[in-house]
């Protein structure tokens, strides 16, 4: 199980992971005090160097100002107008930065994944592939990644470049700290992507839920065994014949897929012009996906 901590301290945590350098300052630790506080103890902050500039003790203005070495007073000082050189507390000058290896940890404490060795980074500072995953009683395993900031188009295409390298014929699982209303559009052939904090086991903790996961992406159930076309709960995975998978990220193409499924499962048919108010099926799912949809 991961660290008991708050939902203060989790939302923290995620935020500072969407950072484009995921450390804590020492003045924003010390207006979320008792949230870093925690993260401190359970291990997923760790020491980042020190601040250069703060604000002198006991000064009105909050100004942040340059550190200089005091002999008489035994320290890092800074200047203050009304009192002179004061003495920074060390604690105030300490920044923290966020514990990868602890972290993703947690995030995998209650899954059943299968690792060769501690989780393999494949963009640098931004995506890492985890292990292989079962998801309920599925025989086969799923490769399982986690990235972050995959708001950012430039990391987005860093991810596809290093999902494309390590080509898996089963569908991906990847994890973010991305809040999912950033994920709109989205589309990494291949994998699957899910915001962390919609799959937590507890909004205290970093642990995510296997039962959340197999519900949201459908977990390649049992259920589905025999179906010739099966679509998970959330609409983003479309299975074919238990084997081909499509994913899908934006709403668009997910009120599509759905309008297809349905047609298909109730045995009519849809005149393609039903869905050009989605944005026409070529336009929605590119040319290419759409002639595999139709095959």
């Amino acid at each position: 199980m991961s660290a008991a901590l708050t939902p203060g301290a989790v939302d923290l945590l995620l935020t500072l992971m969407e950072q484009r350098d995921p450390h804590l300052s020492a003045a924003a630790a010390a207006m979320r005090e008792q949230e870093a506080g925690l993260l401190v103890g359970a291990g997923f902050l760790m020491p980042d160097g020190h601040e250069d500039a703060a604000v002198a003790p006991g000064d009105d203005e909050d100004v942040p100002v340059s550190l200089f070495w005091s002999d008489t007073l035994g320290g890092l000082a800074a200047f203050s107008p009304t009192a002179g050189p004061v003495l920074v507390p060390s604690e105030r000058l300490l920044r923290q930065r966020v514990a990868m290896p602890a972290l993703l940890a947690a995030v995998t404490a209650d899954l059943d994944v299968l690792t060769a060795g501690p989780p393999h980074e494949r963009v640098e500072g931004h995506a890492w592939e985890l292990g292989e995953i079962r998801l309920g009683r599925q025989p086969q395993r799923n490769p399982l990644w986690f990235a972050r900031r995959l708001g950012d188009r430039a990391v987005q295409r860093q991810v596809q470049a290093a999902l494309t390298t390590r080509m898996h014929p089963r569908l991906c699982l990847l994890l973010t700290s991305t809040r999912a209303d950033r994920l709109d559009g989205l589309d990494l052939p291949g994998a699957s992507v899910i915001s962390l904090r919609d799959v937590l086991v507890a909004p205290h903790g970093l642990a995510v839920s296997s039962d959340i996961l197999v519900a949201t992406f459908g977990g390649i159930p049992t259920r589905d065994a025999g179906r010739p076309v099966a679509l998970s709960p959330d609409g983003r995975t479309l299975t074919i014949n238990g084997e081909q998978r499509f994913t899908f990220t934006s709403p668009r193409q997910v009120a599509a897929i759905r309008a297809l499924v349905d047609a298909y499962q109730e045995e009519r048919g849809l005149p393609v012009g039903e869905l050009t108010h989605l944005g026409g099926p070529d336009r929605l799912f590119g040319a290419k996906r759409w002639k595999e949809l139709k095959a």
